[in-house]
């Protein structure tokens, strides 16, 4: 049996999610799993670990910070080869970018191997500015010799890798996936009143106020149609003082945060959901989209198109335009028959985007690190 180290800064939203999938489908018989998280970012986090810690699983608290902070980093560090020397782990799986540069020091000051999943590299995030994100860049660029294996989440991703020089071999492209789900039948509505859903952080990452831009012409055409937006985060009220004025007034609901295990049943009360984001790794959202049986309207980043094939079953629009989200928003409300066939070959998609062939593949690649053969199903 294997040990691997998980660790972990970015513990929300889809990353959150993503280990957690992945800890509790791990095959038990041959990896042993030991985290090390940290639970600033999201109080409720302590939830996980409480599960984790129910299940005989070590957990470790690591006070990390997201943002460069060279006493907390350093600190965070020290914690963290602490932790590396008393569990002996095979490897160490980082996820995200802190997690990632701190991990991989950490294996490199113990001789311990690192797999790091980026989940969307630092630099290629819109924002903080060209320096900051050249910086990132340079940073994941010394990194690079700590690191056995990147596996990317988006072709994107595994571009980004290339481009900084990992060797095409040390490169593992495995997309998010997701466990069977019974949601019932796909549901089209051809009434006079028409949902619009948002699902996600109310961040300017996840693009809420382009949803509001582009519904503002829709509303105009389509005077029916209502927008819940199930979140909450940093833009939360001003998003909530824009929606009262103009044309929006009146048509905007604000549902507040959600519990990940709800989103698939929310989003089946919605008629079409959509996916403003400015960048994204492999979006959990568009996967329970297709789960819940839902048309999918998503701005063309990061994982999304690998995700979405245009008009087959759901629509891209480019990033930040909310005329080309609008347009696209209006085309699926006015088409009955067109929301039906891309909620339909969405859930075909799943098909290829188990839970079961995502951990399966993660498997092999700490086989690979730890110089294991591949087992037979994966030479199959």
């Amino acid at each position: 049996m294997k040990t691997v180290l998980q660790v972990l800064e970015a513990t929300e939203g889809g990353t959150r999610r993503h280990l957690r999938d992945l800890v509790g489908a791990l095959d038990p018989a041959a990896f042993r799993c030991v985290l090390a998280v940290s639970c600033r970012r999201d109080p409720d986090f302590q939830s996980d670990l409480a599960a984790w810690r129910a299940r005989g699983l070590e957990v470790t608290e690591l006070a990390m910070r997201r943002g460069v902070s060279p006493f907390a980093d350093l600190a965070a560090l020290t914690g963290l080869v602490r932790c590396v020397r008393r569990v002996r782990p095979d490897l160490i799986h980082a996820h995200s970018a802190k997690a990632g540069a701190l991990a991989r020091a950490a294996g490199a000051l113990c001789r311990v191997p690192v797999v790091y999943t980026p989940h969307a590299f630092p630099f290629l995030m819109m924002e903080g500015g060209p320096r900051r994100r050249a910086f990132y860049r340079r940073v994941e660029r010394l990194a690079r010799r700590g690191t056995a294996t990147v596996i990317a989440v988006s072709r994107e991703e595994e571009a980004a890798a290339l481009a900084l020089g990992y060797a095409r071999e040390r490169v593992a492209l495995i997309p998010n996936g997701v466990a069977p789900c019974e949601a019932g039948a796909v549901i089209v509505r051809d009434t006079a009143a028409l949902r619009v859903g948002f699902l996600g952080r109310l961040t300017r990452q996840k693009g809420p106020d382009l949803l509001l831009d582009a519904m503002q012409e829709v509303v105009v055409h389509l005077p029916h149609v209502r927008v819940v937006i199930y979140g909450d985060g940093p833009m939360a009220a001003p998003l909530r003082a824009r929606a009262e004025l103009g044309p929006l007034a009146g048509h905007v609901r604000f549902a507040g945060p959600s519990a990940q295990p709800d989103a698939v049943s929310l989003l089946r009360g919605v008629d079409v959901a959509v996916v403003p984001s400015r960048w994204e790794g492999c979006p959990y959202v568009v996967l329970e989209a297709f789960q819940a049986g839902v048309p999918v309207a998503a701005a063309a980043v990061g994982g999304v198109v690998d995700l979405i094939r245009h008009g087959e079953n759901g629509l891209c629009v480019p990033p930040e335009d909310p005329e080309a989200l609008g347009d696209a928003l209006l085309t699926l409300l006015r088409d009955a028959v067109l929301r039906r066939k891309l909620a339909e070959q969405g859930r075909a998609t799943l098909a290829d985007l188990t839970l079961a062939q995502m951990v399966s593949r993660v498997e092999q690649v700490y086989r690979g690190v730890c110089g294991e053969p591949p087992t037979e199903a994966a030479a199959r």
